[in-house]
């Protein structure tokens, strides 16, 4: 009998590939992850969420999504942007221990573009990258 990761990857595998898609155990029998799709690029979040979703309700019981925490989604730029290419170690990071908020980043387009990435420095000064 397949478990509750298996069954939500099996209907996330409908409309994207195993290299997609990163799911992991939130903790009290959930589920959660992210999903890194080219195929996001000028959907909104809420259409986003809404076609995940859907697959959701399409192949999964009411029980089943009831312990799905929730999963963020990007485009492969948005992941690079965000996450400055270090999705691997954010992952291995968050699979061994929660994020500290003393070392969150902060990512601010401003209006020609750039980008500004900000790491807090744990004592209540933001220090450059």
């Amino acid at each position: 009998m397949e478990n509750l990761m298996e069954r939500v990857q099996k209907a996330l595998r409908k409309e994207f590939s195993s290299k997609e898609l990163l799911l992991q155990y939130a903790g009290g029998g959930r589920v959660g992850g992210w999903i890194i799709s080219k195929s996001f690029d000028g959907l909104t979040a809420e259409e986003r969420q809404q076609r995940i979703w859907k697959l959701f309700d399409a192949c999964l019981t009411e029980k089943d999504r009831g312990h799905i925490v929730g999963f963020l989604t990007f485009t492969p730029l948005e992941k690079k942007l965000a996450f400055d290419d270090d999705f691997d170690a954010f992952d291995g990071s968050m699979k061994r221990k929660s994020i500290s908020a003393s070392k969150a980043t902060t990512v601010k387009r401003t209006r020609n573009g750039v980008v500004n990435r900000r790491r807090s420095a744990g004592n209540g000064h933001v220090a450059r990258k």
